[in-house]
């Protein structure tokens, strides 16, 4: 009776071993995948890192206004004068409309209300 006791005790803890070996390789495969992913998310880090200070030192080198007029201001084109005889149609749809719709001048406002 003692041996038929040892001999299911000794059964039982190494079919334990045996699952647990089993699954320690599965975490262990696991593991491997998770540093490979680790490994590409640390690459595109540093990437993105290097990108930044890239931008960082190319917005610091920005000169917003250049007090010496270049060559190029002199080759841009004048701006267009105002043509009266140019008619601007201005769909109203249902805005509110002061005075004859129909009238010859219009002055339309365009405005925002926020």
């Amino acid at each position: 009776m003692m041996s038929n006791r040892i001999m299911k005790v000794t059964l039982l803890s190494s079919c334990l071993l045996f699952f647990s070996c089993n699954d320690l390789k599965k975490i262990s495969n696991q593991m491997e995948s998770i540093k490979g992913d680790l490994d590409q998310i640390m690459i595109k880090q540093t990437e993105m890192d290097k990108k930044m200070a890239l931008l960082q030192s190319t917005v610091k080198n920005i000169n917003v206004a250049s007090k010496q007029p270049s060559k190029d201001n002199k080759q841009q084109q004048k701006r267009k004068t105002p043509n009266p005889g140019y008619v601007h149609n201005i769909d109203i749809g249902n805005s509110v409309v002061l005075g004859n719709p129909d009238a010859k001048v219009v002055v339309t406002k365009f405005t925002d209300f926020q």
